[in-house]
């Protein structure tokens, strides 16, 4: 509700929004149990004490086949969270803070859910266009460090 009240606002007072959407791949599955603990102690205060329950809940997990009788070993995962859990779409947003910090250093209005994120700026006029295409190409970099992608065939 509140991108489309910014948008219909920014149209009465005869301005336009570029709203873009960013969509990440494959999101869930390629974050690292390192810099998500490492983001949570130092974004936001969970010491290690509190860490704790966290930590085996990511590092403790593995995978393997199984087809008819047959089962591959079990190998551990380094990356992702369980999907399907009430912490998967908690640790996303929080692993992916830094791309919001990015965004608001450029005065740009977002709005995140799970893997998707709605950038969107109010301009007077069309001139400002190349200043929308290099934050996108700032946000892009940043989102790299992470081992974060944007799928270019949805954004």
């Amino acid at each position: 509700m509140k991108i489309h009240s910014d948008i219909t606002e920014a149209l009465d007072e005869g301005s336009i929004t570029a709203l873009i959407m960013l969509d990440l791949s494959p999101a869930f599955d390629v974050i690292d149990h390192p810099i998500l603990l490492r983001c949570l102690e130092i974004s936001f205060g969970i010491k290690e004490k509190d860490l704790t329950w966290e930590k085996p809940y990511l590092t403790e997990r593995t995978q393997y086949v199984s087809l008819a009788e047959k089962t591959s070993p079990r190998i551990g995962l380094l990356f992702g969270v369980p999907q399907g859990s009430v912490l998967e779409p908690k640790n996303y947003c929080m692993y992916t803070k830094p791309v919001g910090e990015i965004i608001k250093r450029y005065s740009i209005k977002y709005h995140c859910y799970a893997d998707y994120t709605q950038v969107y700026m109010t301009l007077k006029s069309c001139d400002k266009w190349d200043d929308i295409s290099a934050r996108i190409v700032d946000m892009r970099t940043s989102r790299n460090s992470n081992m974060l992608k944007l799928n270019k065939d949805k954004t």
